[in-house]
């Protein structure tokens, strides 16, 4: 059966992970990235799920905003626009909706960054 790496997404077989890596679930391939880009992986992962979430709560924004302070530019950028959606719109229904009547360059930016995608997933 295997196990899931969340890293690279994919299930590899156990003899694929090491030790802690059953535990941590990243592949021995993965574990040997530098651990910068694994961060930057996981960070860009966890913003993408916040959107996904039915209510962006305070305690999410705070977190975001951290990672918008100091993380990789590439996940500075969407923690800048996950802040302003949730801002506008931190509940999830209708929130495509409101942002395409009163702010269509955030919608813009939403999908330029992909992050529509984590919207409807």
């Amino acid at each position: 059966m295997g196990h899931w790496c969340r890293i690279c997404g994919r299930t590899r077989p156990n003899e694929r992970f090491s030790g802690k890596g059953h535990r941590t679930h990243v592949c021995q391939d993965c574990a040997r990235l530098p651990k910068a880009q694994r961060d930057a992986i996981d960070q860009e992962r966890e913003v993408f799920g916040y959107l996904k979430q039915s209510r962006i709560s305070e305690q999410n924004l705070a977190r975001v905003r951290s990672l918008a302070a100091r993380a990789v530019p590439s996940v500075a950028e969407l923690a800048a626009v996950v802040i302003a959606v949730a801002e506008i719109t931190p509940f999830k229904k209708g929130r495509l909706r409101v942002l395409a009547r009163e702010r269509g360059e955030l919608l813009a930016a939403l999908e330029r960054t992909g992050l529509i995608d984590a919207h409807h997933g």
